[in-house]
């Protein structure tokens, strides 16, 4: 199970990087879906890639395995935030295992459209409007967490701090990339309160569609950049948790 969990989050690390280039390409006018579908179709696209995307959903759903029962063992009893933590990672590394076992099979999804159709779906339910606002508030509590735990850089404990240079480069990755991906999450909470807020599905378009509001600022691309080279960072802290993963 560790060894799944080591190549699982090398292959989260790899969906980060890929959706960071894709985010770098929209400023660009190149195209391409800022998500992690985007990122699956683009390795469902190479040659060999299905086989990639067998392996890769193999190693995550070992790694949301892991991450479910292996940090309860030494997790004290009182650890009541931390045990929720690790289980929503859990199911967020479960997530994106089942999504790469569908692109490795052969299916696809049109990650432009799919929050849009959901969001317009819950507007017209009685209630709807709710569920979408809430939504927003749970994805913008996890972009919280994720911005509270880069600054206080408690994400350490999941790691043994290689000596020197490279152990400061972790460090220094970890705090970017958890930062820059929880600010990013923070917008699409936004984004789905606002179209709870205005009853318009066209809101809520998920990490895409926060790119793409990023990239259409009178400021110029540079928040974009930054969001892209975090979630780039964070894909590589990914990495180097595989390698000095402490549990």
């Amino acid at each position: 199970m560790r060894s799944l969990a080591r190549i699982g989050l090398i292959a989260s690390g790899v969906v980060h990087i890929l959706i960071g280039v894709i985010a770098i390409n929209v400023t660009s006018g190149l195209g391409g879906h800022a998500d992690q579908f985007g990122a699956l179709s683009a390795v469902a696209a190479v040659p060999g890639g299905p086989l990639v995307l067998w392996a890769a959903a193999i190693a995550l759903i070992g790694l949301a395995l892991w991450q479910w029962t292996g940090p309860m063992a030494w997790r004290p009893s009182t650890a009541i935030p931390r045990r929720v933590r690790d289980r929503a990672k859990a199911l967020g590394f479960l997530a994106v295992g089942l999504a790469s076992l569908v692109f490795a099979i052969g299916g696809r999804s049109d990650a432009s459209t799919a929050p849009h159709h959901v969001s317009a779906w819950l507007l017209n339910l009685p209630g709807g409007v709710f569920v979408l606002l809430g939504i927003g508030v749970v994805v913008g509590t996890v972009g919280g967490a994720f911005v509270f735990r880069g600054v206080s850089r408690n994400f350490r404990e999941d790691i043994e701090r290689p000596k020197g240079i490279c152990g400061t480069a972790v460090i220094t990755l970890g705090v970017f990339g958890h930062v820059t991906k929880g600010l990013a999450l923070l917008l699409v909470g936004a984004l789905f309160a606002g179209s709870a807020a205005f009853s318009d599905a066209n809101w809520a378009t998920g990490i895409d569609g926060a790119v793409r509001y990023l990239d259409a600022l009178p400021t110029g691309a540079w928040p974009l950049l930054v969001i892209a080279l975090g979630l780039m960072s964070h894909g590589l802290y990914l990495a180097a948790r595989a390698v000095y993963m402490r549990r």
